[in-house]
This record gives C-alpha cells, sequence and structure tokens, in this order.
C-alpha cells in the first residue's frame, strides 16, 4: 500500500526545537563532496543542511573547494580531503551527527575508498548520493554492509545501476521495493512524486514539488536536507520522509511567487526560510 505524504501527516510528525539546545544538540552534519569542476554540489549541500536547523556543517572538501566555501558560506566548517585517512581521524562518534557522501565526489579509487571506510565503520546516518550511488553500484559486494541508517537517494537512472537493469518510470517502484526487501535502507526514487521506501516496509508517495526542480543541485538540496533532519534525531526512514516534503514545498513556494522556468537550486534552500521545519 502507498501512503502520500500530505501536511497535517507532517505537522504531526515535526519536532519542536528545544528552547534550551545548543549547536551540538540540534546536530552536526558532515558533508564529503565535490570535486574539481564540482565545488558547488558541496556548497549547495552545506548550505542546504544548515538552512535545514542543524547546528554544525563540516564540509570535506578539496583544498580548490576553500575560497568558494568561505566567500559563499563563512558559517560552514572545512576539512580538506585527502582520502580514507581524514575519516579515520574524524570524530564520526558525536551523539547527533549524520552524514552526505557522494554529491560531485567523482568516482576515483579514493572516493570509492572513502564509501568503504564508512559503510563498514560509521553507523550515524548516512545519505548516500550522485556520484556515491554509483561507487556503490560498482561495488554490489558491499550491498551486503548496508543498513537501516544508510539513506540512498536514486534517480532512475541511478537506480539502473544499483539494480542492474534499466528501469522506468513504471518498473522503478516494483524494483526498489524488491531492493529495500533485500537491504534494509531508506531509499528515495526521484522523480515527479518522488517514492519513499523505508526500511520498515512502507511506501510513501509524496505530494509537494514540481518540474521546476528539474534543475542542476535540486538533489544536492535534498540531501542536505535529509541529513540535516537526521542530525536533529529524526530517525532515518522519518528524517528521509520530511525532507523529501520539505524539500518538494520549497520548489511549490517559489512557483507560487515566481516562475517554475527561473527556478535554480539556491532558490530551494532560500524557500526553507519561509518553513517551519
Amino acid at each position: 500500500m502507498v501512503t502520500v505524504l500530505q501536511e497535517d501527516w507532517v505537522q504531526s510528525h515535526r519536532k519542536e526545537r528545544a528552547l534550551d539546545g545548543h549547536k551540538r544538540s540540534f546536530g552536526h552534519v558532515w558533508v564529503i563532496a565535490g570535486s574539481e569542476g564540482t565545488i558547488g554540489a558541496s556548497l549547495l549541500c552545506s548550505r542546504a543542511a544548515l538552512r535545514a536547523g542543524c547546528g554544525l556543517v563540516t564540509a570535506i572538501i578539496p583544498k580548490e573547494g576553500v575560497t568558494p566555501l568561505l566567500a559563499n558560506s563563512p558559517e560552514i566548517m572545512y576539512e580538506i580531503n585527502e582520502g580514507k585517512s581524514v575519516l579515520e581521524n574524524l570524530t564520526w562518534q558525536e551523539e547527533h551527527s549524520a552524514i552526505v557522501f557522494g554529491p560531485g565526489l567523482g568516482l576515483s579509487e579514493s572516493a570509492a575508498e572513502e564509501l568503504q571506510y564508512l559503510l563498514e565503520h560509521v553507523k550515524s546516518p548516512t545519505v548516500i548520493d550522485a556520484d556515491g550511488l554509483t561507487l556503490l553500484a560498482q561495488h554490489p559486494e558491499w550491498y551486503a554492509l548496508l543498513r537501516e541508517n544508510h539513506i540512498l537517494t536514486p534517480h532512475l537512472g541511478e537506480l539502473s545501476r544499483l539494480v542492474g537493469k534499466t528501469v522506468d518510470a513504471e518498473s522503478a517502484l516494483e524494483e526498489a521495493q524488491k531492493f529495500v526487501q533485500h537491504y534494509p535502507v531508506q531509499l528515495v526514487v526521484k522523480g515527479k512524486n518522488s517514492h519513499i521506501f523505508t526500511s520498515d516496509a512502507k511506501v510513501w508517495m509524496n505530494s509537494t514539488g514540481n518540474d521546476g526542480m528539474a534543475t542542476a543541485g535540486s538533489g544536492d538540496v535534498l540531501a542536505g536536507i535529509i541529513a540535516s533532519l537526521a542530525a536533529q534525531s529524526y530517525a532515518p526512514g522519518l528524517a528521509t520522509c520530511l525532507g523529501v516534503y520539505y524539500h518538494g514545498l520549497a520548489g511549490d513556494l517559489y512557483a507560487s511567487t515566481h516562475s517554475k522556468s527561473s527556478l535554480i537550486a539556491g532558490d530551494l534552500i532560500e524557500m526553507l526560510k519561509e518553513i517551519n521545519l
């Protein structure tokens, strides 16, 4: 059975922010994203995470990304990505933390080693997106490491790679459900009325969003929002459902006052200011 994500359900599941909270209690998101030519993916994802309410964001980026990061988002901390050795020395075991892995990261051997390390050693909620999904599909032997804390956000092409066959809008939902039955992850099939398959065998269809959101960087923003909610102690499945809904709502709010054709990914981040997450 497919349940439609509606405003009343979302409002009944959102948490009120703690009046005595502090930046660490509101969560820390680590964004492992961006490479030469795609630093923007890290910036969009990191800004979306911070705008969605977490207290801290650290971008793990190549050194050429530092100047753009500081020029655009001085609120975001950073670490230089020097491969798996950097990950081994970070404080992953914080009580309130989540990770985004993959947007604009590339498909290098070093990136593959980082993903394997996260799958084997890190238990924090982890959103695997974009190049992270392609790397995962290249190593199906890692599927056995997938757990409920892993949130996969493929579009149809990425889902095709994950399941090893070409899927279209009709067959994608069946293949996604089979995948989650074998591997207990949270899985978002992105597109018109995005569907969410949660590890407790539930299927959700989003009621927000529009075609203006089919624009570069939109998925990076979604990954950041989901990770931010997970860092704020929402369970991975709930963080995924709420994140998809809010992401679409941001697009609808923009379209209601501007035009769908003018929407860019940064507008989604700005519209989060209008939503009571």
